[in-house]
Protein backbone atom coordinates (compact mmCIF):
# COMPACT_ATOMS: atom_id res chain seq x y z
CA UNK A 1 0.00 0.00 0.00
CA UNK A 2 1.17 3.77 -0.57
CA UNK A 3 1.76 5.88 1.98
CA UNK A 4 1.10 9.74 1.64
CA UNK A 5 2.68 12.10 4.38
CA UNK A 6 1.02 15.32 3.70
CA UNK A 7 2.91 18.06 5.24
CA UNK A 8 0.82 21.37 6.40
CA UNK A 9 4.04 24.15 5.89
CA UNK A 10 4.03 27.43 7.80
CA UNK A 11 7.57 27.72 8.00
CA UNK A 12 11.47 26.30 6.19
CA UNK A 13 11.48 23.82 9.13
CA UNK A 14 8.86 21.80 7.12
CA UNK A 15 9.71 22.90 3.69
CA UNK A 16 13.40 21.21 4.82
CA UNK A 17 11.58 18.13 6.47
CA UNK A 18 9.91 17.22 3.34
CA UNK A 19 13.01 17.52 1.26
CA UNK A 20 15.02 15.03 4.01
CA UNK A 21 12.78 12.32 2.27
CA UNK A 22 14.99 11.69 -0.24
CA UNK A 23 12.65 8.63 -1.45
CA UNK A 24 9.91 10.61 -2.04
CA UNK A 25 7.58 11.61 -4.72
CA UNK A 26 7.50 15.21 -4.10
CA UNK A 27 3.98 17.28 -5.28
CA UNK A 28 4.72 21.04 -3.29
CA UNK A 29 1.06 22.95 -2.98
CA UNK A 30 -1.10 20.75 -3.89
CA UNK A 31 -3.84 21.44 -1.63
CA UNK A 32 -6.11 18.47 -3.94
CA UNK A 33 -4.63 15.93 -1.75
CA UNK A 34 -7.10 16.18 0.71
CA UNK A 35 -9.73 14.95 -1.53
CA UNK A 36 -7.26 12.34 -2.47
CA UNK A 37 -9.80 9.20 -2.69
CA UNK A 38 -6.71 6.44 -2.98
CA UNK A 39 -6.09 3.62 -0.53
CA UNK A 40 -2.80 4.56 1.59
CA UNK A 41 -1.82 5.48 4.77
CA UNK A 42 -2.25 8.62 5.69
CA UNK A 43 0.45 10.75 7.89
CA UNK A 44 -0.42 14.68 8.35
CA UNK A 45 2.56 16.45 9.72
CA UNK A 46 0.63 19.65 11.53
CA UNK A 47 3.05 22.72 11.96
CA UNK A 48 5.33 23.12 15.16
CA UNK A 49 3.18 25.11 17.48
CA UNK A 50 -0.24 24.02 15.97
CA UNK A 51 -1.37 27.36 16.75
CA UNK A 52 -0.23 28.56 13.74
CA UNK A 53 -2.66 27.05 11.34
CA UNK A 54 -4.88 29.47 13.28
CA UNK A 55 -4.03 31.98 10.11
CA UNK A 56 -5.92 29.80 7.76
CA UNK A 57 -9.18 28.52 9.54
CA UNK A 58 -10.84 27.74 6.23
CA UNK A 59 -7.46 25.59 5.62
CA UNK A 60 -8.25 24.10 9.20
CA UNK A 61 -12.12 23.04 8.71
CA UNK A 62 -11.31 21.38 5.84
CA UNK A 63 -8.47 19.42 6.88
CA UNK A 64 -10.55 18.63 9.88
CA UNK A 65 -13.50 17.70 7.76
CA UNK A 66 -11.03 14.97 5.69
CA UNK A 67 -9.51 13.97 8.98
CA UNK A 68 -13.45 13.02 9.79
CA UNK A 69 -13.96 11.44 6.85
CA UNK A 70 -10.37 9.02 6.89
CA UNK A 71 -11.43 7.24 10.35
CA UNK A 72 -14.06 6.02 8.95
CA UNK A 73 -12.18 4.12 6.58
CA UNK A 74 -11.32 0.72 9.01
CA UNK A 75 -8.70 -0.14 5.94
CA UNK A 76 -6.61 3.23 5.83
CA UNK A 77 -3.90 3.98 8.94
CA UNK A 78 -4.65 7.47 9.98
CA UNK A 79 -1.83 9.04 11.92
CA UNK A 80 -1.28 13.12 13.06
CA UNK A 81 2.12 14.31 14.09
CA UNK A 82 2.25 18.16 15.63
CA UNK A 83 4.10 20.33 17.99
CA UNK A 84 2.13 22.11 21.25
CA UNK A 85 -1.69 20.49 20.51
CA UNK A 86 -3.35 22.74 22.17
CA UNK A 87 -6.19 20.80 24.13
CA UNK A 88 -9.25 21.61 21.18
CA UNK A 89 -7.19 19.48 18.70
CA UNK A 90 -6.26 16.56 21.36
CA UNK A 91 -9.81 16.46 22.15
CA UNK A 92 -10.46 16.03 18.33
CA UNK A 93 -8.37 13.46 17.25
CA UNK A 94 -9.53 11.73 20.55
CA UNK A 95 -12.99 12.13 19.59
CA UNK A 96 -12.56 10.13 16.55
CA UNK A 97 -10.06 7.78 17.62
CA UNK A 98 -7.65 8.83 15.37
CA UNK A 99 -3.73 8.17 16.22
CA UNK A 100 -1.79 11.69 16.95
CA UNK A 101 1.69 12.31 18.24
CA UNK A 102 2.72 15.58 20.17
CA UNK A 103 6.15 16.51 18.85
CA UNK A 104 7.12 18.41 22.41
CA UNK A 105 5.96 15.02 24.39
CA UNK A 106 8.45 12.84 22.93
CA UNK A 107 11.78 12.06 23.77
CA UNK A 108 13.66 11.82 20.64
CA UNK A 109 12.88 15.70 19.97
CA UNK A 110 12.57 17.58 23.29
CA UNK A 111 16.33 17.36 24.68
CA UNK A 112 17.23 18.56 20.98
CA UNK A 113 14.80 20.89 20.49
CA UNK A 114 15.38 22.57 23.97
CA UNK A 115 19.06 23.49 22.62
CA UNK A 116 17.82 24.30 19.22
CA UNK A 117 15.46 26.60 21.04
CA UNK A 118 17.84 28.04 23.20
CA UNK A 119 20.20 28.87 20.01
CA UNK A 120 17.26 30.39 18.25
CA UNK A 121 15.90 32.42 20.97
CA UNK A 122 19.54 34.21 21.20
CA UNK A 123 19.35 35.02 18.06
CA UNK A 124 16.42 36.70 18.40
CA UNK A 125 17.36 38.72 20.95
CA UNK A 126 20.43 40.17 19.13
CA UNK A 127 18.37 40.44 16.05
CA UNK A 128 15.98 43.05 18.06
CA UNK A 129 18.76 44.62 20.38
CA UNK A 130 21.29 46.88 19.29
CA UNK A 131 22.97 45.31 23.01
CA UNK A 132 25.74 43.02 23.37
CA UNK A 133 24.47 40.11 25.87
CA UNK A 134 27.91 39.73 27.73
CA UNK A 135 27.45 41.75 30.85
CA UNK A 136 23.45 41.70 30.39
CA UNK A 137 21.30 41.50 33.54
CA UNK A 138 18.73 38.23 31.98
CA UNK A 139 15.65 37.13 33.42
CA UNK A 140 14.31 33.83 32.01
CA UNK A 141 11.00 33.06 33.42
CA UNK A 142 10.43 29.28 33.75
CA UNK A 143 13.21 26.23 34.22
CA UNK A 144 11.57 23.47 32.03
CA UNK A 145 13.65 21.96 28.62
CA UNK A 146 13.87 25.24 27.90
CA UNK A 147 14.40 27.37 30.29
CA UNK A 148 17.24 25.38 31.61
CA UNK A 149 19.04 25.28 28.13
CA UNK A 150 18.05 29.35 27.74
CA UNK A 151 19.27 30.21 31.14
CA UNK A 152 22.75 28.28 30.71
CA UNK A 153 23.27 29.41 26.90
CA UNK A 154 23.44 33.02 28.41
CA UNK A 155 25.24 32.57 31.08
CA UNK A 156 28.12 31.04 29.13
CA UNK A 157 27.75 34.33 26.75
CA UNK A 158 28.48 36.32 30.54
CA UNK A 159 24.80 37.45 31.08
CA UNK A 160 23.99 37.70 34.93
CA UNK A 161 20.84 35.31 34.33
CA UNK A 162 18.17 35.38 36.82
CA UNK A 163 15.76 32.46 37.02
CA UNK A 164 11.92 32.97 38.29
CA UNK A 165 10.19 29.07 39.33
CA UNK A 166 7.71 28.55 41.32
CA UNK A 167 8.86 25.15 43.37
CA UNK A 168 11.49 25.54 45.86
CA UNK A 169 13.01 22.38 44.21
CA UNK A 170 13.41 23.54 41.18
CA UNK A 171 14.86 27.25 42.48
CA UNK A 172 17.53 25.15 44.80
CA UNK A 173 18.32 22.92 41.36
CA UNK A 174 18.56 26.64 39.54
CA UNK A 175 20.96 27.66 42.45
CA UNK A 176 23.02 24.39 42.10
CA UNK A 177 23.58 25.38 38.35
CA UNK A 178 25.26 28.92 39.20
CA UNK A 179 21.90 31.35 38.56
CA UNK A 180 20.40 33.72 40.93
CA UNK A 181 16.56 32.07 41.63
CA UNK A 182 13.36 33.83 42.63
CA UNK A 183 9.59 32.77 43.07
CA UNK A 184 7.39 34.29 40.65
CA UNK A 185 5.92 36.81 43.19
CA UNK A 186 9.07 38.10 43.96
CA UNK A 187 9.97 38.84 40.49
CA UNK A 188 8.92 42.27 40.48
CA UNK A 189 11.86 43.22 42.51
CA UNK A 190 14.30 41.79 40.34
CA UNK A 191 12.86 43.72 36.81
CA UNK A 192 14.58 46.82 38.04
CA UNK A 193 17.78 47.27 35.34
CA UNK A 194 16.65 43.80 33.17
CA UNK A 195 17.59 44.41 29.77
CA UNK A 196 16.19 41.18 28.31
CA UNK A 197 13.49 39.16 29.78
CA UNK A 198 12.44 35.53 28.17
CA UNK A 199 9.35 33.98 28.76
CA UNK A 200 8.82 30.05 28.83
CA UNK A 201 5.46 30.25 30.74
CA UNK A 202 2.51 29.56 29.00
CA UNK A 203 0.46 31.22 32.05
CA UNK A 204 0.18 35.81 32.37
CA UNK A 205 3.16 35.61 34.27
CA UNK A 206 4.87 39.68 33.00
CA UNK A 207 1.91 41.23 34.75
CA UNK A 208 1.64 44.82 34.08
CA UNK A 209 3.26 45.43 38.38
CA UNK A 210 6.32 43.28 36.65
CA UNK A 211 6.54 44.94 33.49
CA UNK A 212 6.20 48.23 34.99
CA UNK A 213 9.44 48.18 37.18
CA UNK A 214 11.67 47.19 33.62
CA UNK A 215 13.50 50.13 32.08
CA UNK A 216 12.03 51.83 28.86
CA UNK A 217 14.14 50.74 25.99
CA UNK A 218 14.54 47.01 27.65
CA UNK A 219 13.12 43.62 25.75
CA UNK A 220 10.76 40.93 26.27
CA UNK A 221 11.03 37.69 23.88
CA UNK A 222 7.89 35.46 24.66
CA UNK A 223 8.49 32.32 22.99
CA UNK A 224 5.62 30.10 25.38
CA UNK A 225 2.45 28.84 23.46
CA UNK A 226 0.04 31.44 22.33
CA UNK A 227 -1.03 34.00 23.63
CA UNK A 228 2.32 33.57 25.93
CA UNK A 229 2.77 34.70 29.61
CA UNK A 230 2.94 38.36 28.94
CA UNK A 231 1.25 41.62 28.81
CA UNK A 232 1.71 43.10 25.84
CA UNK A 233 -0.36 46.03 26.28
CA UNK A 234 1.64 47.21 29.33
CA UNK A 235 4.60 46.58 27.65
CA UNK A 236 3.59 48.93 24.76
CA UNK A 237 2.81 51.79 27.94
CA UNK A 238 5.31 51.11 29.31
CA UNK A 239 8.17 51.56 26.54
CA UNK A 240 9.43 47.99 26.57
CA UNK A 241 9.76 45.82 23.25
CA UNK A 242 8.36 42.69 23.12
CA UNK A 243 7.60 39.88 21.08
CA UNK A 244 5.24 36.56 21.20
CA UNK A 245 7.96 34.51 18.61
CA UNK A 246 6.93 31.06 18.01
CA UNK A 247 8.30 28.57 16.32
CA UNK A 248 11.83 29.87 16.11
CA UNK A 249 13.87 26.83 15.35
CA UNK A 250 11.71 27.24 12.00
CA UNK A 251 13.39 30.29 11.18
CA UNK A 252 16.50 30.47 12.57
CA UNK A 253 17.75 26.36 12.49
CA UNK A 254 16.06 24.64 9.84
CA UNK A 255 18.20 21.91 8.91
CA UNK A 256 18.49 20.50 12.55
CA UNK A 257 15.11 21.46 13.79
CA UNK A 258 13.86 18.85 10.77
CA UNK A 259 16.22 16.51 11.49
CA UNK A 260 14.39 15.91 14.79
CA UNK A 261 11.03 15.49 13.30
CA UNK A 262 12.35 13.21 10.67
CA UNK A 263 13.83 10.95 13.60
CA UNK A 264 10.95 11.18 15.15
CA UNK A 265 8.92 10.40 12.28
CA UNK A 266 10.88 7.32 11.45
CA UNK A 267 10.75 5.83 14.47
CA UNK A 268 6.52 6.55 15.33
CA UNK A 269 5.80 5.87 11.67
CA UNK A 270 8.72 4.14 10.17
CA UNK A 271 8.66 2.71 6.27
CA UNK A 272 7.65 -1.16 5.40
CA UNK A 273 10.90 -3.30 4.93
CA UNK A 274 9.75 -4.06 1.66
CA UNK A 275 8.36 -1.54 0.17
CA UNK A 276 8.73 -3.14 -3.79
CA UNK A 277 5.88 -0.98 -5.39
CA UNK A 278 4.81 0.79 -3.33
CA UNK A 279 5.39 4.81 -3.34
CA UNK A 280 5.71 7.59 -0.86
CA UNK A 281 4.35 10.82 -1.71
CA UNK A 282 5.35 13.66 -0.09
CA UNK A 283 2.54 16.78 -0.46
CA UNK A 284 3.13 19.94 0.95
CA UNK A 285 0.17 22.69 2.01
CA UNK A 286 1.30 26.03 2.23
CA UNK A 287 -0.88 28.00 4.91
Amino acid sequence: MDRQIIILTTDKRQQKLAELFEEAVQIPGEEEVLNCEAPCEKIYVLPTPVSKMSRNPEMVEKLKQELIKWSNFGSIELKVFGGAMDMEWRSFLEIYNISYWDFMDLPEVIEGNGWITAEATIAEVLLQSDTSIYGQKVLVTGYGCCGEKIAKLFGKLGAKVIVAARRETVRERIRKDGFLAVDFEDMKNEMVNVETVINTVPSLVLTEECIEQMPQGSLIIDIASKPGGTDFEAAKRFGVKSKLALGLPGIYTTTSSALLLKKALSKYAPLPENVRGDKLWIFQIII
